[in-house]
């Protein structure tokens, strides 16, 4: 159960004897900043940002989502639309399930994986050059009498098909069962199931970006859930060994980021004509001469832009948008001052006509306006466009989907919704 406080947009985490040293690590590992003072006072305030569970040396620590109108298995719903689902799967595979409550990803993933070996694990056919005694394959002839000529045992060069365990899908799945061998509560499993996926290659660094590639058809669609699982412990789950016993383990999912990232690929995959896009890195607007001198730079990076320009004469070859839109992951409170001092920066930087904040909602809510004086600001207004994602079934979630992606659209296009 949760041992925490709930302050604002924070959990404030009591330290109790024997934890201190492991939450040190811990916030360093998760780059968490924790003052001095806030150690003198045993306290750790931890942004309700984040969900799953911590697991100290002498408890366990859950961490639910922060809002009570939806679950853990919303998040990975939403986990599971952004890195495993493709707009020609069916709408059931988004239905939010009862299985799916708890933030025990292991265990879901242990139990779904023990159905899918049962009824058999994917193989692939890979081809491979190799010496052999008699002809069989595609031979190259002119190796192979050259080999001859050296009267070589396996004389034959010849390019063969075998089935191989050395897939995308055994690889995500052996690389989350080797993790999970740190885990006391999962070790024997763990061990015992890698056994099977002999020959898979368990080096793989970022489980999500690997799940998003795979193409799913009717023989490996089973496998979708244990593989959303398994990326799902690759990159959130961590642990610390502690000397040759197996240690604790954390697992949390950054609920801002993973928001920000499911509208980001709505806004970019849903409308039908592709004009949002996103910037893989931050630009400079503004040099500070610090104390000692140097040029500090700074930098802006806005969420979504749409109909980017990277030069545009208009503006002696500035960039501009034509729309700026910005992901807030705050269902309660819109316009917060900080958000609306950042879209005008936006605004003014990019030349915008339109500005629009993007937040969750657990219905279908139509837009807000924030009203400014037009003869200060131009543009005057910022719009706030939700998107609903507590739906229980994959189909309305995907109405709501398409009917925000419309809704904004329409915004920008000053279209009456």
């Amino acid at each position: 159960m949760v041992e925490t406080n709930e302050i604002a947009e924070q959990n404030i985490i009591t330290i109790k004897d024997g934890e201190y040293s492991f939450f040190d690590n811990f916030t360093k590992k998760y780059g968490i900043a924790w003052s001095y003072e806030e150690k003198k006072n045993n306290i750790l305030p931890l942004s309700k940002s984040y969900v799953g569970y911590i697991t100290t040396p002498i408890r366990t620590l859950s961490l639910k989502p922060k809002y009570s109108e939806i679950g853990f298995e919303h998040i990975i719903r939403l986990y599971l639309y952004v890195y495993g689902y493709r707009p020609t799967d069916s709408a059931a595979i988004l239905d939010v399930s009862d299985s799916e409550t708890s933030a025990d990803v292991a265990n879901m993933f242990i139990k779904n994986l023990r159905r899918n070996i049962r009824e058999g694990i994917i193989r692939s056919y890979k081809k491979e050059n190799i010496l052999a005694e008699s002809i069989k394959g595609r031979v190259n002839y002119t190796k192979t009498f050259m080999n001859s000529m050296f009267r070589k045992r396996k004389f034959v060069d010849t390019r063969v098909s075998s089935l191989s365990l050395k897939n995308d899908y055994n690889n995500l799945i052996l690389t989350a069962l080797k993790k999970l061998q740190h885990v006391k509560q999962y070790t024997s499993d763990a061990t015992e199931l890698s056994m099977y996926f002999e020959g898979a290659d368990a080096s793989v660094k970022n489980g999500s970006r690997l799940l998003e590639k795979i193409n799913f058809n009717s023989n490996t669609s089973r496998y979708r859930r244990t593989l959303t699982y398994a990326a799902m412990i690759i990159d959130q789950l961590s642990y610390n060994d502690q000397g040759s016993a197996v240690g604790t383990d954390s697992f949390l999912i950054n609920f801002d980021r993973l928001f920000e990232d499911f509208v980001v690929k709505v806004l970019k995959e849903v409308p039908e004509k592709k004009e949002f896009t996103t910037w893989a890195n931050k630009k400079k607007f503004a040099d500070v001469i610090n104390t000692s001198g140097k040029y500090e730079e700074r930098e802006y990076q806005p969420d979504i832009i749409y109909k980017y320009v990277p030069e545009d004469e208009k503006y002696d070859y500035m960039p501009s948008a034509y729309a700026v839109l910005d992901v807030k992951n705050k269902a309660y409170g819109q316009f917060k001052n900080a958000d609306i001092y950042q879209m005008l920066t936006y605004v003014r930087l990019l030349h915008s006509k339109k500005a629009v904040l993007l937040y969750p909602s657990f219905h279908n809510r139509c837009p807000e306006i924030l009203s400014l004086d037009p003869t200060v600001f131009s543009p005057s207004t910022i719009t706030a466009c939700f998107v609903n994602i507590a739906d229980e079934s994959g189909t309305d979630f995907l109405k709501s989907i398409h009917r925000f992606a419309d809704v904004v659209v329409k915004t920008i296009q000053d279209i009456p919704v």
